[in-house]
Formats: C-alpha cells, structure tokens, sequence
C-alpha cells in the first residue's frame, strides 16, 4: 500500500492508515444501507474517513477498527440527518406563499431617537413641530401658542430642518445625557505634609 497518498509522514499512523485503507470498501457498503443512494454514500465515506483520520488518536489498538469506524460514520450521518431537519427544500413559487414576519420591531428604537431629538429643539420649536405633526391647522396652533401664524410656519419649518439635521448626521448621540462622565479627581497638595 502507498501511504503517500494519505500523506503519512509518521511511521506511528502507517497502522491506523493501512486499517482505514482496508476499510473503505465495508464502510462504503454501509454508507450505501443508511444513505440509500451512491452519491450521498461517497460523501459518507469520505467524511467518515476524515473524521477517522482526525480521531486517530482515541482509537485504541487491539479493538475491532471496522465497529469503531461504523460507530463514528452512523454519527456522522445522524448528526448530518439532525443538521438537515432544518433545512427545507421548496420550489422558487412557494417563497410567495410563505407568511412574512409583521413588520414594526423597530418602531420602538425608531420611537426613542425621535423623543431624543424632539429633545434637541428649543421648547419653541418642538411644540410648534408637535402641534403640526398632529395635524392641527397653522390658524388654531398659532392661537394655541399665543403667537402669528407666519411665526408659527417658521418655527415649523426650524423645528424639521433641525429634525432633519440631527437624524442625518451619524455624529448625534442619543441618550448623550444618560453617559455619566466621572468627575475628575481632585488632587490633593502633599506638600508640607509631614507623616510619621
């Protein structure tokens, strides 16, 4: 046999590659009863004979190599076949029929960076940018506010160019106030301090 092509260097694994050499033949033969077909039995065997290959060490000499190669390709099979519950195999058409997931996970994160924001305004402009977002008219929001109606379009206007500014510009920090910084301690004058 040419242990060449298993790239043995170590005359300790000349062994153990001569045992999974005189295997392959039973192993492919088992591949075949638990896959059902020959392609699937080759990439059987050929997985099975790598993770034989890396286990080398744990095989014990003296025990019956063609159960434990069996043992290691039936695990390998079986943890393929788990791996493969998972997976479904549909014609291109089904992906229309599949249910989506509802859409608003987000909302809430989206929710927070606007209460942020509205923050960021003057009390001038956010209630101006609020009264218009729920849609009350320029006369009776400048009533409310005890202001000109042409006063309150502008503060509209300020308050969503504002708006506007801070969700483009990917410097704004939410939630900057909530980051505590340590005050910096104060360093004590040692000098004349005598100890002892």
């Amino acid at each position: 046999m040419n242990h060449g092509r298993h790239d043995v260097t170590d005359t300790a694994d000349a062994p153990f590659a001569e045992l999974l050499d005189r295997q392959k033949t039973l192993l492919r033969a088992h591949a075949r009863r638990l896959t059902g077909n020959s392609v699937d039995a080759d990439d059987l065997v050929q997985d099975t004979m790598l993770r034989c290959w890396s286990a080398r060490n744990s095989f014990q000499p003296g025990s019956n190599f063609g159960a434990w190669s069996r043992v290691v390709m039936r695990n390998s099979f079986l943890s393929a076949h788990r791996r493969d519950r998972f997976h479904a195999s549909l014609p291109e058409e089904a992906f229309d029929r599949l249910p989506g997931a509802e859409g608003g996970q987000d909302q809430a994160v989206e929710l927070r960076d606007i209460g942020w924001a509205l923050g960021q305004l003057s009390p001038d402009h956010r209630d101006a940018v609020l009264l218009a977002g729920k849609g009350v008219s320029s006369e009776e929001a400048a009533c409310q506010l005890a202001i000109p109606e042409g006063t309150f379009k502008s503060r509209v206007a300020r308050g969503r160019a504002h708006l506007r500014q801070l969700i483009e510009d990917s410097d704004a920090r939410p939630f900057s106030a909530s980051v505590r910084k340590e005050k910096p301690t104060e360093r004590r004058d040692w000098k004349g301090v005598l100890i002892g």
